[in-house]
């Protein structure tokens, strides 16, 4: 495995080996792992069937902050992991849908441009710019 972060959260979640095609990395470790972020803060963890079952084993399920769904706290490391994502996003289809980078899968681009979109939220922002200047980039091709 190539991917390195400083808290070595890929390495942690790649240790689990959570069966393929039954999570997928959302949210902004997507556009670190592209070099659209400097930092990596967490990892969030879409999560069915066997995976979610694995994640069970790490902690207990509580009410998402979102109130959408259940989440897990990994009880060492920044990686939280979640039986679904946000209302209107379809589990199965951004497991189906991730790109696998060095062995994990993550959540599209355009998918996450999309949610952090809706989202809006301030810390957002940032990444929003940074999506938008790659896709200019690769408009001037």
């Amino acid at each position: 495995m190539l991917l390195t972060d400083p808290d070595e959260l890929f390495a942690t979640l790649a240790n689990l080996r959570l069966p393929p095609g039954s999570y997928v990395i959302c949210g902004s470790a997507a556009l670190y792992v592209r070099g659209l972020r400097a930092r990596l803060g967490d990892l969030d963890v879409l999560t069915t069937g066997p995976a979610w079952d694995i994640a069970t084993t790490l902690g207990t399920p509580r009410p998402a902050p979102s109130g959408h769904g259940q989440v897990i706290h990994h009880p060492t490391k920044a990686i939280e992991f979640v039986d679904r994502w946000t209302p209107g996003w379809s589990s199965d289809r951004l497991i189906a849908t991730a790109d696998t980078i060095d062995g994990l899968p993550f959540m599209r681009l355009g998918d996450v441009l999309a949610w952090k979109q809706a989202a809006c939220r301030p810390k957002d922002l940032a990444d929003i710019a940074a999506v938008d200047r790659l896709q200019r980039m690769w408009a001037g091709m």
